[in-house]
């Protein structure tokens, strides 16, 4: 019998940069490793359907993810109870989760990864560069 996949999420504001990168990237390489755990992302602050920003596509292609058909999600697009860890992208995103929306602070974690938006195509790179060293500890803790 196929072991059913754990979830877990990134999370940050707006949903079109940070966590759609880490969702992307964080999914390719859990594929490729044979890994029973998927990963979505949301924003705190995010309207459902938006795109992914044009750069995180762009710095995204240039590792071989696709990040062109992403579609944003608001945090209540999902059941966070369904997620085994959520990863936030600042110590801010953790506050709000544990205190105002009341998720156990074991479940979550900061990665403490600036917010790119509006930034050059440069600090995207960077942005991706801290993303992919962040995924690469978490993929670790799910590999048995």
């Amino acid at each position: 019998m196929m072991q059913k996949n754990k979830y877990i999420a990134f999370v940050c504001t707006g949903n079109t940069c940070r966590s759609p990168m880490a969702e992307a990237i964080f999914n390719q390489k859990a594929e490729e490793r044979g890994l029973a755990v998927r990963a979505r992302s949301f924003g705190l602050a995010a309207v459902s359907g938006m795109p992914a920003s044009k750069h995180a596509v762009t710095v995204c292609a240039e590792i071989g993810v696709d990040l062109s058909t992403f579609r944003s999600h608001f945090i209540y697009d999902y059941d966070l109870s369904d997620f085994d860890r959520l990863y936030c992208m600042s110590e801010e995103h953790v506050q709000i989760l544990t205190q105002s929306v009341g998720v156990s602070p074991e479940r979550v974690v900061a990665l403490d990864i600036a917010d790119p938006y509006g930034s050059g195509v440069e600090i995207y790179r960077l942005c991706r560069e801290m993303i992919q060293t962040a995924v690469e500890q978490i993929l670790h803790d799910y590999a048995d």
